[in-house]
């Protein structure tokens, strides 16, 4: 097997994350009105490690602030670690469309995929 050299490695940090929140004041339910509470980190965006500039948005199954996901009926990644530093999420994520760039974030590191 093949050693990374994690010195060469991109970080998650570089690539201009921020954590995503959902619902707060002025966010109603389309069903019934009612007003959807503020959720923050229900998942990360980043700028696409490929260079594209296209940024990438995923969606956690468990986000930061303890809730379920936001939308449970789409696809999900799971969440370890409470800082862009420490991120990891399963399973590997693969841009539909645009550049289709497919990796991994581990410890707050971008490895390809191949």
């Amino acid at each position: 097997m093949a050693s990374v050299d994690l010195t060469q490695r991109k970080r998650l940090s570089d690539l201009n994350p921020i954590w995503i929140g959902a619902g707060g004041p002025g966010i109603i339910r389309t069903l019934d009105g009612a007003s959807v509470p503020r959720r923050e980190g229900v998942g990360v965006m980043f700028d696409c490690p490929c260079g594209c500039e296209s940024p990438c948005y995923v969606p956690f199954s468990n986000p930061l602030d303890g809730d379920g996901p936001i939308q449970p009926e789409k696809a999900t990644w799971s969440r370890m670690g409470d800082t862009f530093e420490t991120l990891t999420l399963a399973p590997s994520i693969r841009r539909v469309g645009g550049c289709a760039w497919h990796g991994f974030i581990q410890d707050g590191g971008i490895v390809n995929a191949g």
